[in-house]
């Protein structure tokens, strides 16, 4: 949102990436004289899984796999159709001057329902557990993407966006949360980078997908 309003006021698309590096480098300072961690080392003597040992249990585990799978397709449905969500805004609010703002505010509806809806989703998990909570996200999100084919107006489009944002908040938290009580805490370092490897695979594959979809139609 800041970063569409960056632009349409200063007239130059190039602003945020400023910014971004800006923040960027503020965060690595303080997370180098703030954040503080303490961690204690495996004994010298106990064993360690290889990478590839690592990769073989994760692929082999009949939980593991499944959720992997999940991350991975869930991004993958989100991102689809992010490369079409300005062009989208054009077509329903027409070529307005602030057209960078309101693309802005529709990518980031979603995060302000995730802020909303993570606390409450979060305690529910506690209370009917992580894979009850994670199909309801899950069917949620499908049951919201769908109208927003059929929207008429910018603030149609937004609220429908928004109501999407409330469930997808709730699904990469379980997911990871599912993949923390499944490994021991020494793999847990290694399993949760294979977790982001899927779902960044996700966010790659779903725009590309996406994308191509759209042109080719």
């Amino acid at each position: 949102m800041i970063g569409g309003a960056l632009s349409d006021l200063s007239g130059s698309y190039r602003v945020p990436f400023y910014l971004t590096s800006l923040l960027t480098f503020l965060t690595a300072i303080s997370v180098h004289f703030v954040v503080r961690e303490h961690f204690t080392p495996p004994p010298e003597g106990q064993a360690r899984r290889s990478l590839l040992a690592s990769l073989r249990m994760a692929a082999s585990s009949a939980a593991l796999l499944p959720l992997f799978l999940v991350l991975l397709l869930a991004q993958f449905a989100v991102r689809a159709a992010q490369p079409m969500v300005t062009l989208f805004v054009q077509l329903l609010a027409g070529n307005v001057p602030a057209l960078a703002t309101l693309a802005g505010l529709a990518y980031s509806i979603t995060g302000l329902a995730d802020l909303i809806a993570s606390p409450f989703l979060g305690k529910r998990s506690d209370r009917i557990g992580y894979r009850r909570v994670l199909l309801i996200c899950l069917f949620g999100a499908t049951v919201t993407s769908v109208p927003q084919a059929f929207a008429h107006s910018y603030g149609v489009f937004l609220t429908e966006h928004f109501g999407l944002g409330m469930f997808i908040g709730g699904i990469l938290p379980t997911a990871n949360a599912l993949v923390g009580r499944l490994v021991a805490r020494a793999d847990r370092g290694t399993v949760f980078g294979m977790t982001a490897s899927a779902t960044f695979l996700g966010n790659s594959l779903g725009p590309l997908v996406g994308g191509g979809v759209v042109a080719s139609g």
